[in-house]
């Protein structure tokens, strides 16, 4: 390779890093807001935190020297607007760090890919595909593994829900008397309101929520017996029953909606849908009930 193809190689290479950290800081200056999908703050976050003037003495007081109501309330409340706000710039950052990093993985791929095309040697080429492909692969394995995709939204709903619980408590809290609710229970809720708004928290609840759910599942699937000739016969008899209802007999459909205790509705399709979706899951019970609503109703015999 020729000293005037290496200048012009480096140059390229320059050019390259250049465009990706122009590409960086532009995403983090407050003229491209869109980029990471917020708007400019009326104040920084740092600079409101500052002046409400939160001490590590006011935490000491919280739970050692406070002796009104009044008092106990006006520091945990100072407590709970620093924590609110500090929450919400975390979870600005969550989305504003990942544009910025697939900003920056685009700009230096984009300046990669471009670069090779100005290059005449075969290996320059190769080298900034390959450089390029490596830039791209690094930074999806950061955001699979670390920004978690798609559950970012849920793991922040799910700190919204666990933070709103623990502030329902705080509040309630709050009308107490200082000997009912001290300081010490007051700061041991601050902890766990603070705690609550962590990722941590958030996969702990989504956790929560899933195995919760599959335990219902699993429950409803023991509940269901393997059906005999008989039941089977029975169950049809009964779905047969339900897709052979008519316009003529939807007043006895209704009765039948009534007994159940579902939502009346006068189209005759989705009172048919209405009443077979009561069928699931197919447990012994709620075939039973079934049936007697419409036999009583006089649509089975």
């Amino acid at each position: 390779m020729t000293l005037q193809n290496q200048a012009a190689n480096t140059a390229n290479f320059s050019t390259i890093w250049l465009l990706g950290l122009c590409l960086a800081l532009i995403a983090g200056t407050s003229a491209c807001s869109t980029l990471r999908g917020t708007p400019a703050r009326y104040a920084p976050t740092s600079e409101i935190v500052k002046s409400i003037q939160l001490t590590s003495e006011d935490i000491a007081d919280l739970q050692k020297e406070v002796d009104s109501r009044s008092e106990r309330n006006r520091l945990q409340n100072k407590a709970i607007a620093v924590i609110d706000l500090q929450f919400h710039q975390f979870v600005r950052d969550l989305a504003a760090n990942r544009s910025d990093s697939s900003t920056a993985a685009a700009g230096i791929s984009l300046g990669s890919s471009t670069a090779g095309a100005f290059v005449d040697s075969v290996k320059a080429k190769t080298n900034y595909a390959i450089f390029a492909a490596g830039v791209i692969g690094t930074f999806g394995i950061v955001d699979r593994n670390y920004y978690y995709e798609k559950t970012v939204p849920a793991l922040v709903a799910a700190m919204g829900s666990a933070r709103a619980s623990v502030l329902v408590k705080i509040k309630s809290s709050q009308i107490e008397s200082i000997s009912t609710y001290d300081g010490s229970a007051a700061l041991a809720d601050l902890e766990e309101y603070y705690s609550a708004g962590t990722l941590l928290a958030g996969i702990a609840d989504v956790t929560a929520r899933a195995n919760s759910e599959k335990q219902e599942s699993l429950d409803e699937v023991r509940l269901l017996e393997a059906p005999t000739d008989d039941e089977i016969e029975r169950r049809s008899k009964i779905r047969d029953c339900i897709f052979s209802i008519t316009e003529q007999q939807m007043p006895d459909a209704q009765k039948v909606i009534l007994a159940l205790g579902l939502e009346k509705n006068e189209d005759l399709k989705e009172t048919r849908l209405t009443l077979l979706r009561e069928l699931r899951p197919p447990t012994p019970a709620r075939i039973s009930r079934v049936e007697k609503a419409l036999k009583d109703s006089g649509l089975l015999h």
